[in-house]
């Protein structure tokens, strides 16, 4: 087989379509598991992997899926991963197509916060798999259909420290555009990956081609790697059967396929519903054709960091951005004291009052003399990942710290700092390489801080220089000139400007720690703003600075606004009046200032603008109600204040029955609406239910004893017999128990028998059934029309009924059986609510 690492970026190579629809047609039973078929019917598999080669397939996806430990677990075949997905690589190459990718998919365990797996544990499912596939030696990994970045990043890195095969990457996006479990859009997937090192990444599944072209244009835009487009046949619907129908017509993906060509898509196929036909209709269409190269992505020439949600470009013609700086615990002993008791209630304030005051960027900082940063900083990550949509910058100088933190971080981070010293940056640049971070250099080695321009930009120069040997590029550093204080050298704040604009000119992007610059001199925030406004006019790209500091923003913003019109040779005009003005008063002449009360209540201003700026990141919430501070913590997902906030909101007044109603539900309520006009994501949504649940905790201790007649409703949950999905389910029951509703939660796959069974033992309101594959609802038809049979009682209009919901089920099909539709987890709520107070 040709080396598929020589074609990538050549000629489009066509892949074959779904493995399941064909097993589905050839009588197989679709609740099974397909990887035993590898062992146990490999003729079957044969003859498909023939089918989609001779209809055309340059390249065939082995039929390993499912094949995690945990996705086997489930059909008691966990002892057998290395045997069942070996097996499948030998099948799809005994057919000896041009090329064999073998494929992975999510492995079944929902990484935290979203769920309860560690980062670890996921980590080892995916070398498992791999280690076996690779054992076969396939030409490639696919990594496909995943819907959180977070799970995609980790089967990446997973891969690329196991073997040294290419690796693909496909994620799934929803109707509104992004990564269901992540909120991840199309480019910031391309920029997360593309970092990590995916040899090729595009999209899967979900989506018809129709709907999927857009999303690829986005992603296209954004990377120049190689693309995958692989898009259903059609947005699945049922018939009057019940049985699952792909509208789609190989006509249809042929005709889409073009325009996924022009858009420079290199890998074609099909994805769910999808058979040689449509293979054949590809064929036909792209055979023989080559590649469209694509203009250069903004990553080329700027420096991109992403949170899992968001991407920020820095560098040449872009706005300098603020990097937040409040989370950092030196002299706030409430911080230090939080990170030693492993709280984040305060770093997710001051990340949030920092976003909210315009930050791009969050620095996070967690160096304090009694906190363990190997354990804090992964912590710090873990509790913001889902909270801003701002990409995070990791200031340390413990490795082991920063890599715990950057190996969870499901974003491309920023790394805060190396120094030209050698012990500092052959430890650090391995790191970003491999997690795909950026990284900010210090123009400072083992001899210290030289005093010219040109002695900064030669240790600059050497730590580029040893950047690029580790495989970094200019576009993966920030540089910083090193911010001197003007009253021990008028002249470093020049020096430090001047080196700014020779950067600049080298097309390098630079950052500012800006306050160091007024450290002994009165009037701080005055000379602070004038100085970043000299460094912005140089071509800064970044500062580091306190965004609730009300002169520092407004000079930032101004000069952003001012597009380049403030001058260099102005704005240092001006930064020289301001620091005589500050010598002046300094040295008690103040007519320069004008009245000795100006004088002072300049001064004094300044003075007192700094201590709220400061008073306002420790309490920044100080002027709000307890209740609003508890809406916050729970919007927020604070676990970590909510409980305390309860005890404020009680001795404020406010009864404990009350709470929920009156500030909970309302809270969940709003963010119900935010979710349905796509302002706010699942993991939002998951944080917020987590801290709801926490406060119904709270409250419950401060009420009587709970019985029955206390409960909102008894409600049972589940998803339907063949579908392993949870994370909709969660969320339902997370916010069902948050509203004091008492929840019977029988887990995924369950059989119709056990879910008859308890709804009669508990005597419960209602039976929610879930689903998020087409194949499995047959099953909820059959389930509900059980219960119906089983137990009449939930056919009426009494406080019992039957309720369906998940990303395959619609409104229709829901009538179409007799159940009651929600489509989202607020909506949930609210229609059981209904239903138990009928």
């Amino acid at each position: 087989m040709t080396d598929i690492a020589l074609r990538l970026n050549k000629e489009v190579i066509i892949l074959d379509g779904a493995m399941g629809t064909m097993l589905q047609r050839d009588g197989f039973d679709t609740d099974g598991c397909n990887e035993l078929l590898n062992v146990l019917d490999p003729e079957s598999i044969i003859a498909i992997h023939n089918r989609y080669k001779l209809a055309g397939a340059q390249a065939l996806t082995t039929n390993t899926f499912g094949g995690s430990r945990a996705k086997l677990s489930e059909y008691g075949l966990e002892d057998r991963v290395e045997e069942l997905n070996r097996a499948a690589v030998r099948l799809a190459k005994s057919v000896k197509p041009e090329h064999v990718l073998a494929d992975v998919g999510p492995c079944g365990l929902v990484l935290e916060p979203l769920g309860t797996a560690t980062f670890d544990e996921v980590f080892t499912q995916y070398v498992e798999q791999i280690n076996a596939l690779a054992a076969e030696q396939p030409d490639a990994l696919l990594i496909e259909t995943m819907s959180d970045i977070a799970d995609a990043r980790c089967a990446l890195l997973a891969a690329k420290s196991c073997c040294d095969l290419p690796v693909f990457v496909s994620c799934t996006f929803d109707a509104s555009g992004y990564m269901e479990l992540s909120g991840t859009d199309p480019a910031t997937a391309a920029v997360i990956l593309e970092a990590c090192g995916a040899d090729a990444i595009g999209m899967n599944c979900g989506l018809g081609p129709d709907q999927l072209l857009p999303l690829l244009k986005r992603m296209a835009a954004a990377t120049s790697l190689p693309l995958i487009i692989k898009p259903n046949a059609g947005i699945p619907h049922l018939d009057d059967s019940g049985a699952t129908v792909f509208p789609g017509t190989a006509d249809e993906l042929a005709r889409a396929a073009h325009e996924f060509w022009l858009l420079g898509a290199q890998f074609i196929g099909s994805c769910c519903g999808s058979t040689p036909v449509f293979t054949s209709a590809l064929y036909g269409s792209l055979s023989g054709r080559d590649v469209i190269a694509r203009p250069a992505p903004p990553s080329a020439t700027h420096i991109v960091l992403a949170s899992p949600n968001h991407s920020v470009f820095l560098g040449a013609d872009m706005p300098c951005a603020m990097i937040g700086e409040r989370i950092n615990p030196t002299g706030k002993p409430e911080l230090a004291a939080e990170l030693e008791a492993g709280k984040m209630s305060i770093v997710r304030r001051f990340c949030e009052m920092q976003e909210n005051a315009g930050a791009g960027l969050i620095d996070v900082n967690v160096g304090a003399p009694m906190v363990d940063a190997k354990q804090a900083l992964p912590q710090a990550a873990l509790a913001l990942r889902g909270f801003t949509s701002c990409p995070l910058v990791f200031d340390t100088t413990d490795p082991l710290a920063l890599e715990a933190a950057l190996r969870i971080y499901p974003g491309r981070a920023l790394i805060n700092s190396v120094n030209g010293d050698p012990e500092s940056y052959e430890q650090v640049f391995p790191l970003a390489r491999r997690y795909g971070a950026a990284v900010i250099g210090l123009a400072l080695d083992e001899k210290g801080i030289p005093t010219t321009v040109e002695g900064r930009l030669e240790i600059v120069q050497t730590i580029r220089t040893a950047a690029h040997a580790h495989g970094l590029r200019d576009s993966d550093l920030l540089f910083d000139l090193l911010t001197m204080s003007a009253a021990t050298d008028p002249n470093a704040p020049e020096v430090t400007a001047r080196g700014v604009e020779n950067l600049t000119s080298l097309g390098l992007g630079s950052v500012l720690g800006v306050s160091n610059v007024s450290h002994g001199l009165p009037n701080r925030s005055q000379l602070n703003a004038a100085f970043v406004q000299v460094a912005i006019a140089a071509g800064l790209s970044a500062a580091i600075v306190n965004p609730n500091d009300e002169v520092m923003r407004g000079a930032i913003a101004s000069s952003n606004a001012a597009g380049g019109k403030l001058g260099f040779d102005e704005a240092l005009t001006r930064w020289r009046g301001a620091y005589e003005q500050a010598l002046a008063y300094a040295s008690g002449s103040l007519d320069t200032l004008g009245s000795a009360s100006t004088s002072a209540a300049t001064v004094q201003g300044e003075t007192a603008d700094t201590a709220q700026a400061q008073g306002a990141a420790a309490k920044p919430e100080g002027d709000l109600t307890p209740e609003q501070r508890l809406r916050k913590a729970v919007l927020r997902g604070d676990k970590d204040a909510t409980p305390d906030l309860i005890d404020e909101v009680v001795e404020n007044g406010l009864a404990p029955d009350r709470i929920v109603d009156e500030v909970l539900a309302p809270t969940l309520h709003d963010l119900g609406e935010a979710f349905a006009r796509g302002e706010a994501f699942l993991p939002q949504m998951m944080l917020a239910a987590g801290a709801m649940k926490v406060a119904v905790v709270r409250i419950r201790e401060k009420l009587p004893p709970k019985d029955e007649k206390n409960s909102a409703g008894k409600v049972l949950f589940c998803t339907v017999k063949g579908d392993v999905h949870s994370i909709g389910k969660d969320i339902c029951v997370a916010l069902l128990e948050s509203q004091d509703f008492t929840v019977f939660d029988l887990g995924v796959d369950v059989p119709t028998e056990r879910i008859l069974e308890v709804a009669r033992a508990e005597d419960v309101n209602v039976i929610c059934l879930s689903a998020l594959m087409t194949t499995t609802l047959t099953h909820m038809k059959e389930t509900v029309e059980a219960i119906y049979q089983k137990l009449p009682a939930f056919k009426g209009v009494g406080n019992k009924a039957v309720a369906v919901g998940g990303a395959v089920v619609t409104e229709r099909w829901a009538e179409s059986i007799g159940a009651r539709y929600s489509p989202d987890a607020p909506s949930c709520v609210d229609l059981i609510r209904g239903i138990c107070c009928r």
